[in-house]
């Protein structure tokens, strides 16, 4: 090979290693660049479920009744609210009474957590009650010559149905108001019943018919009462009736929470007795939750206060604003647990006045 042709090979080979070399070095480049990614941080603020106006009820609730979300206090994380019924063209709704009940957030939102509809709360009235009729007789008498003629009207109404009870239980030995039982085609002269199997007929007094399909009663419980589930029977004057078995639910008296009755009551305030409601707002492994209706023997006040005391821990659980059924009988219904023990039962009206039922109240 002679000099030129040498000469032009060793320039080739120059001539592809530059470029071989430049071709590594952006790749160099290109890797080595360093992409910059922006993180947005987002917060979540977390608030009540429902608002004022919401409708809302349990996933088992029976149809035609919910609760009506009234306000949310957001100092105290609780719900006021109101029971409410669905009217009969399936609009939301109206109240048959003024009562409201204050519960903490957690309990309302994990109870009834199926929101129906919003409505407005001024919207929702409250029913004035009016007793039902069933029959009218004129008589009518021209003169001594013409024959006296009597027209009777009677109404016929159809079989009764049943609804819903509140409350729909009970501790044996104990008196148990029901506030409200919904069905239709009640009359005056219906009659209420609590029948078991080999048991004697709890039957009903004070029976109250606001409308063919309000009626409130109260059941007086004997202390030997089967602690099981008993049938509700509702009849008629013309003997037609309906049966909804294995309804009303009675508890053992020696059941967790229990009821105390004396004649004895220290301070302003006479407290005569403390009766545990079965309606627990939870569900708990020990301890207890639920309303405790107080009976006095002096006016209350609205406003009060209610408050357990346990002397041997020295801890204390209070219902500031408790629904006043009426001047001498409270309604307090406790969200948070009470712990097992012996609780002194305290009552204070706004003016400073107060009783307190020593040991009033047991939890086992």
């Amino acid at each position: 090979m002679d000099k030129s042709a040498k000469i032009f090979a060793i320039f080739v080979i120059f001539l592809f290693t530059c470029v071989f070399i430049t071709g590594c070095t952006n790749s160099s480049s290109t890797a080595e660049t360093t992409n910059t990614t922006t993180v947005v941080e987002t917060s979540t603020t977390t608030g009540p479920l429902y608002s004022a106006g919401d409708i809302v009820k349990s996933s088992s609730a029976s149809a035609g009744t919910a609760w009506l979300i009234l306000s949310y206090d957001s100092a105290a994380d609780t719900y006021s609210r109101a029971f409410v019924y669905q009217n009969s063209d399936g609009s939301w709704g109206y109240r048959m009474s003024a009562s409201t009940e204050t519960s903490g957030s957690a309990s309302v939102e994990k109870m009834y957590p199926v929101k129906v509809t919003h409505v407005s709360v001024s919207a929702v009235p409250v029913k004035t009650l009016t007793v039902a009729t069933t029959a009218v007789a004129v008589a009518t008498t021209t003169s001594s010559t013409t024959t006296a003629t009597v027209t009777a009207t009677t109404t016929t109404v159809g079989k009764p149905s049943f609804t819903d009870m509140i409350p729909d239980e009970g501790y044996a030995g104990t008196s148990v108001s029901i506030t409200d039982l919904v069905g239709s085609n009640f009359v005056s002269g219906t009659t209420v019943q609590l029948t078991h199997t080999g048991s004697t007929s709890i039957n009903a007094t004070n029976v109250a018919v606001g409308s063919d399909s309000h009626l409130t009663c109260t059941f007086a419980i004997p202390s030997d009462a089967a602690v099981t589930s008993w049938n509700v029977v509702i009849t008629n004057p013309d003997g037609q009736s309906v049966t909804y078995g294995n309804y009303f639910g009675v508890h053992g008296s020696s059941s967790s929470a229990t009821t105390t009755t004396t004649s004895a009551a220290s301070g302003a305030i006479g407290i005569t007795s403390v009766t545990a409601s079965p309606l627990a707002i939870g569900m708990y492994a020990t301890g207890w939750s639920g309303r405790l209706t107080i009976d006095t023997s002096t006016t209350l006040q609205q406003g009060l206060t209610v408050t357990l005391s346990n002397t041997a821990t020295g801890a204390t659980i209070s219902v500031s604003n408790p629904q006043l059924n009426s001047n001498t009988e409270i309604w307090a219904t406790f969200s948070q647990t009470v712990p097992a023990g012996t609780w002194n039962v305290i009552v204070t009206n706004p003016d400073g006045t107060t009783g307190t039922l020593s040991s009033g109240f047991t939890v086992s």
